[in-house]
């Protein structure tokens, strides 16, 4: 049995996966921000210890505050031995060596100041600081400094599809196939802080690994994105077709782009997890390389919380599912897009469940009964104070 647990983690991501049988095994994706570990995950980390098991797998899609937030949390109350292995893509991995192992010089004294100032600013959100050098440490500074096993899959290096495309076993009737990111994703985000340090005037004279991994992620979770406001006005139309939108605009965050990617294999059913992946065409061959031209997955994880930014027509006319899932409590950024989720419903005719984790307005809008019945769907909606639970045998 595979359970799916979709947990409340207000703008972000958290979901556990535990499958039972000959084997058992726990994959936690993502942690939300610092709230989602206090409320859920360390709950959901004493279940785990209390039945004699451990975190098989944790698999941090990249470095937005709203995913590694509460991951942050969870390692600072977590012995490396209760974690099997950590897929990760920090600045260890993602950035070339040559940049941090030079020997130090008369440049070093000027480069420490910029990176002390880095990290004093820490991560800001909307004018607050939700996670600082007094919060804790970095993700990539604590599994570093207490031995977590990160990327072993790889040999250390990064997660992307130049290491690993084939499929890998988890465990009995458990397998896992790497969709994203690409090389050259990561590569943008290598770019991108070399970019900004060099017009600090920094020299890449510093061999302090700590000091450049918590500045390194501070500066990337610190990128202000832009989140455009939803064309598409929620009004009392009769039809749901009319807001089937084109699709046809383009995320352009890095660190998005450089989201983590999966198919997870359990017997005969295949689960797809998005991150906050843009799918363009690297992505959906990936897909087609490993389902073929088109699909119907047991469960599709909608990428960033169900942007049009992030999904495209093409996307959703060959790869469906029997469940979504739609991550959000769309308080920051008014995630998702009613026209990614009326595109969805109305381009298949075969009967599917949209699951939300919060009960948000547009979640309450679909609760349209003349629509269920002709779009041949349901809605399932939490009420964003416990983890929705779906349950495959």
């Amino acid at each position: 049995m595979i359970k799916i647990k979709l947990i409340p983690a207000e703008y972000g991501d958290a979901i556990l996966i535990s499958i039972t049988g000959s084997q058992d095994i726990n994959i936690l994706i993502d942690g939300g921000t610092t709230k989602t570990y206090q409320k859920f995950i360390k709950q959901e980390m004493s279940e785990i210890k209390r039945n004699g098991q451990k975190l098989d797998l944790l698999i941090c899609t990249h470095m937005d505050y709203d995913h590694t937030g509460g991951l942050v949390q969870l390692l600072k109350n977590t012995q490396s031995q209760e974690v099997g292995s950590v897929w990760y893509n920090g600045f260890l991995q993602i950035v070339d060596n040559r940049y941090y192992t030079q020997k130090d010089n008369r440049f070093t004294l000027r480069d420490n100041k910029i990176l002390d100032d880095i990290i004093r600013k820490g991560t800001m959100y909307e004018g607050q600081q939700d996670v600082g050098i007094n919060e804790g440490m970095a993700l990539g500074t604590l599994l570093e400094e207490k031995q977590f096993l990160v990327n072993s899959i790889v040999c250390g290096k990064a997660i992307s599809t130049e290491y690993l495309m084939q499929t890998k076993p988890l465990g009995e009737n458990v397998e896992i196939t790497l969709l994203g990111p690409s090389k050259d994703r990561l590569q943008q985000l290598e770019d991108y802080w070399k970019q900004k340090m060099i017009s600090k005037n920094y020299v890449f004279r510093v061999s302090n690994e700590i000091k450049l991994m918590e500045a390194f992620e501070y500066q990337l979770e610190a990128i202000r994105l832009f989140y455009a406001e939803e064309r598409t006005n929620v009004s009392g139309l009769e039809e749901l077709e009319k807001y089937v939108g084109d699709l046809n605009e383009i995320d352009s965050s890095i660190t998005n782009g450089s989201s983590i990617s999966f198919i997870l294999h359990y017997k005969k059913e295949k689960f797809l997890f998005l991150g906050d992946a843009i799918i363009d065409d690297i992505l959906l061959k990936n897909i087609e390389i490993v389902v073929g031209r088109t699909y119907r997955f047991a469960a599709i994880k909608l990428p960033h919380h169900g942007s049009r930014y992030n999904i495209t027509r093409e996307f959703i006319e060959r790869y469906k599912a029997d469940e979504y899932y739609c991550m959000t409590d769309s308080k920051r950024f008014n995630h998702p897009d009613l026209e990614v989720l009326a595109t969805i419903i109305c381009s298949d005719p075969v009967f599917k469940t949209i699951i939300f984790n919060y009960p948000i307005d547009k979640a309450l809008f679909l609760e349209h009964q003349e629509w269920k019945d002709k779009y041949n769907y349901e809605i399932v909606m939490g009420a964003g104070d416990s983890p929705v639970e779906r349950i495959f045998e």
